[in-house]
C-alpha cells in the first residue's frame, strides 16, 4: 500500500510538467536604456576649515552617460556618468545617480562623484533634472546639481570643494 506522501509525489510530478507545457511565456522585464550627452558650468568654491568660502566660476565640463531603469518601473533609474573638464587644466571623473522620476519630465537624483587625475576628489551630488521634448525619442535637458567633495588630494588646505553647476544636454533612447 502507498503511503499519502508518495500517492502526492505521484500525482505531483505530472501535474508539473502538464503545468509547465500548458503555461505561456511569462513577459521578462527590460532595461530602458538613455544615452545623454551634455556641457556645463557653473561655480566652485572652497572652504579651508576657516568658514568663508572662496567662489569662482568652475571650469568647462563634458559629460557623456547612460541612465538604465526597468520597464515595469521606470520611476527609478540608475546613471553612470564620465566627465572630463577643461580650461586651465584637464581633469577627469565620475558619478554613480540613483534617479527618481517625480514626473515623466522631472527628475531628481543623488549618489557619489568623483574626480580621478590629475588629483583626486570624493563626495556626494545632488540635482535636478529638466526634460524638453525634441521628438518621439530624444530630449533636451537642463541639470542643475550640488556637490561637496571633502575628500581626495586635491583639497584647499584640508577642506572642502564645492561646485555649484548647470548642465544642458541631449538625452535619446538607446
Amino acid at each position: 500500500m502507498l503511503s499519502r506522501a508518495r500517492v502526492q509525489l505521484l500525482f505531483a510530478g505530472p501535474v508539473a510538467v502538464f503545468a509547465i507545457a500548458w503555461s505561456q511565456e511569462a513577459a521578462a522585464q527590460q532595461w530602458l536604456v538613455d544615452g545623454e550627452l551634455a556641457i556645463g558650468t557653473g561655480i566652485e568654491g572652497g572652504d579651508a576649515a576657516e568658514g568663508s568660502v572662496a567662489w569662482q566660476r568652475a571650469r568647462t565640463r563634458l559629460t557623456a552617460g547612460v541612465e538604465l531603469s526597468v520597464d515595469e518601473d521606470p520611476k527609478q533609474a540608475y546613471e553612470v556618468r564620465a566627465f572630463a573638464e577643461f580650461e586651465p587644466r584637464v581633469s577627469v571623473g565620475a558619478e554613480l545617480h540613483y534617479v527618481r522620476w517625480l514626473d515623466p519630465r522631472i527628475g531628481v537624483f543623488v549618489g557619489p562623484t568623483a574626480v580621478f587625475a590629475p588629483g583626486t576628489l570624493f563626495g556626494a551630488t545632488v540635482g535636478l533634472k529638466f526634460l524638453f521634448a525634441m521628438g518621439k525619442k530624444t530630449d533636451i535637458f537642463i541639470e542643475p546639481s550640488f556637490s561637496a567633495l571633502p575628500l581626495g588630494s586635491d583639497l584647499p588646505d584640508d577642506g572642502i570643494v564645492m561646485w555649484g553647476l548647470v548642465a544642458f544636454g541631449l538625452r535619446t533612447e538607446l
